[in-house]
């Protein structure tokens, strides 16, 4: 029986199939994530999600909000399925409909520009000058990728 797992990374919201080798445990888990501690959150009474403990960090450009879960994410995801035993199994949720509860998010800075409106009468600030920069949370929702990757 193949051993997969569905790997949300927040960068670039692609949520994949990705086939474990070995059964499903937290090494092969941690491997995937990239970090050193991981931490389990409760998704559904079948399914556990599996987070950077660490991935809420200063220099953040990506995290994901889960709506089962009230705090943002840091970091790649990786959701795996459970029978109430200490064994993790594959995911018995579609990708699709798993997707559906998580927004990836990304900080956005756009420039503004002075227009001719708010030019100075003295003409000291040329139109099409830079004169702020505003931030905003971009939040895409996450592309399926189905088949093994």
């Amino acid at each position: 029986m193949q051993n997969v797992v569905y790997l949300l990374d927040p960068e670039t919201a692609l949520f994949r199939v990705v086939e474990l080798f070995d059964a499903i445990s937290f090494k092969p888990i941690s491997d995937l994530l990239g970090c050193k501690l991981t931490q389990m959150v409760r998704f559904d009474e079948s399914h556990w999600l599996f987070v950077d403990e660490e991935g809420l960090r200063e220099g953040l450009t990506a995290f994901t909000i889960c709506d089962r879960y009230p705090q943002p994410l840091g970091g790649k995801i990786v959701l795996a399925g459970t029978d109430g035993s200490e064994s993790y199994h594959s995911p018995s949720i579609d990708i699709g409909a798993a997707a559906a509860h998580f927004r990836c998010c990304r900080p956005v800075i756009d420039p503004v520009f002075v227009t001719d409106d708010n030019v100075q009468s003295k003409g000291l600030i040329p139109a099409g000058s830079l004169a702020d920069l505003k931030v905003r949370i971009e939040r895409r929702s996450p592309m399926p990728v189905h088949g093994s990757a």
